[in-house]
């Protein structure tokens, strides 16, 4: 008898496993750093590797441009696969001499833990930025511009988003990390001499591990059952 209550408690334990739900999922940590920088000149941003990069000229009377990520604060707990804000861009644009920023790549890393596990994933956004001449007509007369000195926005535009890890399990589900970059739109802009926040977001999708039928389970039941069946008559 003993056998056969090991055989039934293992049974259910394992047709209870199928209905454990997915989420709460904690996000533990956000990271980013800007890596592949490219200036116009084919060197690299400062600050490559780390969070924040800047680009132009520096002395008297002169600024920088800049990005910086910082990861949400404070982290968020995923209840389903909703979309989930990752963190801050922040893109401050001043007037700049010297090597504009033409690209950059933001590496993601996040930890995550639920069911007593842990886990983690990790992707990159590729961005372009078109550093504007500030070429505007601010004066014209019969279409003719005679003052084209007026400000213009610099714009930041996602053009690729890829997962660079593999996805991961958290109890008795299977977790992968899906990109989204900002919230309706490919292109942030910004005004000259301002600073603009945007957020970036993203999605963890759930997916049960597999585990056997019920068919298989009641087979498996009852060929259990007989074999504990033939142990009880020999004894």
């Amino acid at each position: 008898m003993e056998f056969l209550a090991k055989v039934s408690l293992s049974a259910f334990l394992l047709t209870a496993a199928t209905g454990v739900a997915a989420y709460p999922v904690t996000v533990t940590s956000i990271d980013g750093a800007f890596e592949n920088t490219q200036k116009a000149d084919g060197s690299s941003a400062s600050g490559d590797g780390t969070s924040r990069i800047e680009w132009g000229d520096t002395g008297i009377f002169k600024q920088q441009s800049s990005l910086e990520f910082s990861g949400a604060s404070p982290l968020p707990i995923l209840y389903d696969d909703s979309a989930f804000s990752l963190g801050t861009l922040t893109h401050t644009n001043n007037k700049i001499t010297g090597p504009t920023l033409l690209s950059t790549d933001l590496a993601v890393t996040l930890g995550f833990s639920g069911s007593g596990d842990l886990g983690t994933a990790a992707g990159n956004f590729l961005f372009s930025h078109d550093e504007t001449p500030n070429n505007a007509c601010i004066a014209g007369f019969f279409g003719i511009c005679f003052l084209p000195i007026g400000n213009v926005d610099d714009t930041l535009t996602l053009l690729d988003k890829t997962v660079s890890s593999s996805s991961f399990t958290l109890g008795s589900f299977e977790y992968s990390l899906e990109l989204i970059g900002f919230s309706s739109t490919n292109v942030a802009s910004t005004p000259e001499n301002e600073v603009r926040d945007f957020n970036l977001f993203a999605k963890l999708n759930a997916a049960a591990v597999p585990v056997p039928e019920p068919g298989t389970l009641a087979l498996l039941g009852l060929g259990l059952f007989g074999l504990g069946m033939t142990r009880l008559r020999r004894s």
